[in-house]
C-alpha cells in the first residue's frame, strides 16, 4: 500500500452544510494546487472527495489530490466548499456520498422514545417556510456563505425561489463585489450588509417591465435596471421581474 497524504486545516468554522470558513495565508493556499484566478479578498477551495470535519476541534481533513482551487484571495480568509452534502455523526461530519445516500441509520437505543415532545415542536417551529435544495452549485453556496447571519433567511428564500424557475449558478465578480447569474447574465445580486439589503440588477430598462407591487426599478448602466430587496414579501415581485428580464435577453 502506498503512503496516503492528507491536508488538515485548523480553525475551520462550519457556516452551512458543506461550507466552512477558515484562515489560511494566500502563500499556503497556493501550495494546494494550480489556480489562474487571483482576485478579491478571499480564497475559495472546492473539495471533490471524502472530507472529515471535526466540530469539536474545528479541523477539516481532505485529500489534496481531489480538490479544485477556484481562487486565491488577498487575505487569509478561505472558504472551503464540500462538493457533496455532509453526514453528521457525533462531533465529526463526513462528506463522501450524494444526498440520496446520506441517510444515517438510527441508533437502536431506547433514548429515542424518551425525546421530549417539546423539543420536537421547537424544531418544527424553526423549520423555514421554503425548501432550499441540498444540491446547490458551488457559486450558489458561495453566495449563501457570504450572507451575514441577519440576512441568511432573506438570501436563502430568494435563492430557493429563483432556482425553482431558473436553473443556473451564481458566479462571484470580485471587481464589483457582486454575483452574476450564469450562463446567461439576466440578473445579478450584491450583498449590502450596511442596510441589510440585496441590490439586484435585471436586464432591461424600467419601461420594459410591468409595474409590480413592492418593486421599484431604477435605471442602471448598460441596459440594466436595479431594485433593492429588504424583505421576504418582495420576493414574489422579484420573481415576476426576473421572468421579464429573462425574456429581455431574447
Amino acid at each position: 500500500m502506498g503512503l496516503k497524504v492528507t491536508i488538515t486545516i485548523d480553525g475551520a468554522r462550519s457556516i452551512d452544510r458543506g461550507v466552512w470558513k477558515a484562515k489560511l495565508k494566500p502563500d499556503d493556499v497556493a501550495t494546494i494546487g494550480d489556480c489562474d484566478s487571483k482576485s478579491g479578498p478571499f480564497s475559495v477551495l472546492l473539495l471533490e472527495s471524502k472530507v472529515d470535519y471535526n466540530q469539536q476541534s474545528q479541523t477539516i481533513t481532505f485529500d489534496p489530490n481531489a480538490t479544485r482551487l477556484l481562487n486565491i484571495g488577498s487575505t487569509d480568509q478561505i472558504i472551503v466548499l464540500g462538493g457533496k452534502i455532509p453526514q453528521v455523526s457525533g462531533t465529526a461530519s463526513v462528506v463522501d456520498q450524494p444526498v440520496a445516500e446520506a441517510v444515517p441509520s438510527r441508533p437502536e437505543q431506547p433514548v429515542e422514545e424518551k425525546t421530549p415532545a417539546v423539543e420536537k415542536t421547537s424544531a418544527a417551529e424553526k423549520a423555514p417556510e421554503y425548501e432550499l435544495s441540498q444540491e446547490l452549485s458551488t457559486g450558489d453556496k458561495l453566495f449563501l456563505s457570504e450572507l451575514p447571519l441577519d440576512m441568511r433567511d432573506l438570501g436563502e428564500m430568494l435563492l430557493s425561489e429563483v432556482r425553482k424557475h431558473f436553473p443556473g449558478e451564481l458566479n462571484y465578480e470580485p471587481r464589483a463585489a457582486k454575483f452574476d447569474e450564469t450562463p446567461a447574465i439576466f440578473w445579478t445580486v450584491k450583498i449590502q450588509p450596511q442596510d441589510k439589503s440585496l441590490q439586484i440588477t435585471v436586464r432591461g430598462t424600467p419601461d420594459s417591465f410591468r409595474k409590480t407591487p413592492g418593486i421599484s426599478l431604477k435605471l442602471g448602466k448598460f441596459g440594466y435596471s436595479s431594485l433593492v430587496l429588504t424583505q421576504k414579501g418582495q420576493i414574489p415581485g422579484v420573481l415576476t421581474t426576473l421572468k421579464q428580464a429573462k425574456k429581455n435577453m431574447l
